[in-house]
């Protein structure tokens, strides 16, 4: 049985960091170090999934830096307006061991970050097949902008979920 777990990435142990970020960057698409200074900045929820006596998925609810989210907002990148009073938060960090793909946690994950952000907008941004065809969508997230090539030349798109609340 797999049980969810959140907490402020700030109050966070170093074990729980190091599992939260070698998770994430076991998938690839981001490097560990850059997981490891975003999950303990002010504002960051980690949710972590468990069962079979070890972490089997990560996600977080993460506060934007600025300079993120105007970067995002560039020409050069997704090229849509992302104003923090609609947005003010984004979905990251979302990692299944593949031993566990296939099996609900990425969609329970994400479950629990939009109950962390409590009804507040929130933009998410993937290369990631499963989540662009299936996870994202499953919650009301909608792809906006265009997509743009990341360093490693994968396609990355831009999604956002408007409040649950108006």
């Amino acid at each position: 049985m797999i049980q969810y777990k959140s907490l402020a990435g700030a109050t966070a142990t170093r074990e729980e960091l190091d599992t939260f970020a070698e998770l994430v960057g076991s998938g690839g698409a981001v490097d560990e170090n850059h997981v490891r200074r975003g999950a303990v900045r002010p504002g960051a929820q980690l949710v972590f999934a468990e069962g079979y006596g070890q972490t089997v998925g990560v996600a977080a609810l993460k506060v934007p830096l600025v300079g993120y989210r105007s970067g995002l907002q560039e020409a050069a990148k997704a090229g849509y307006s992302l104003p923090e009073s609609e947005y003010p938060y984004e979905l990251g960090y979302v990692s299944v061991s593949p031993n566990h793909s296939g099996q609900g946690i990425a969609k329970a994950l994400v479950a629990e970050v939009l109950r962390l952000a409590a009804g507040n907008g929130v933009f998410a941004t993937t290369s990631n097949s499963a989540m662009k065809k299936g996870v994202l969508p499953s919650f009301k997230f909608v792809p906006v902008g265009k997509g743009w090539r990341n360093g490693s030349g994968d396609i990355l798109n831009l999604f956002i979920r408007t409040s649950q609340t108006k």
